[in-house]
C-alpha cells in the first residue's frame, strides 16, 4: 500500500529530524585551540522528564525523554550547560566536585574526573551576587 508507506517514510524522517536536533555539540576537542581555563565547581545536576523521541528501530518507538543539565559554578557567574539527552553522553563529573571551564561564545567545555574535555551549550548564565562593602 503505498499510502501507508509514504506514512511510514514520513514518520522515518520525522524521527531522524527529532534525533538529530538532539545530538549535544560535536565534541572537537578543547586541546586544539587555546583556551582559557578557569577553575569551577559541579554544584548541580538536574534532569527533566518530558516529551516524547520517536526512535527508528525495526518499528518506530517512542518514549518519554529526559533531559540532564549541569549547574557549574565560578567565582563570578553559575552557567547551566546541557541539554545531555542519551545516558552515552552523560559527564562522568562528581556532584559539589571541582572542574574546569573553558567559555567559547554559547559553548562550554568542561573537563570531567578523567580529564577529558566535553563540549556542551550553554544554556543560561546567571551572575553571582558580589558581596557588598560594609562601611
Amino acid at each position: 500500500n503505498k499510502e501507508a508507506e509514504m506514512h511510514m517514510r514520513m514518520h522515518l524522517a520525522a524521527a531522524l529530524l527529532v534525533l538529530s536536533s538532539s545530538v549535544p555539540l560535536a565534541a572537537a576537542p578543547a586541546k586544539d585551540k587555546d583556551y582559557e581555563w578557569i577553575d569551577a565547581k559541579v554544584i548541580d545536576i538536574t534532569t527533566e522528564s518530558r516529551g516524547a523521541a520517536v526512535v527508528p528501530l525495526v518499528a518506530l518507538t517512542g518514549g518519554p525523554t529526559t533531559k540532564t543539565y549541569y549547574w557549574i559554578q565560578t567565582d563570578d557567574t553559575i552557567y547551566v550547560l546541557g541539554p545531555v539527552l542519551t545516558r552515552s553522553h552523560l559527564l562522568n563529573v562528581t556532584l559539589h566536585g571541582p572542574t574546569k571551564l573553558a567559555i567559547d561564545g554559547n559553548a562550554a567545555y568542561i573537563l570531567d574526573d578523567y580529564g577529558k574535555d566535553e563540549k556542551l551549550r550553554i544554556v543560561q548564565r546567571v551572575a553571582r551576587p558580589k558581596p557588598e562593602d560594609s562601611k
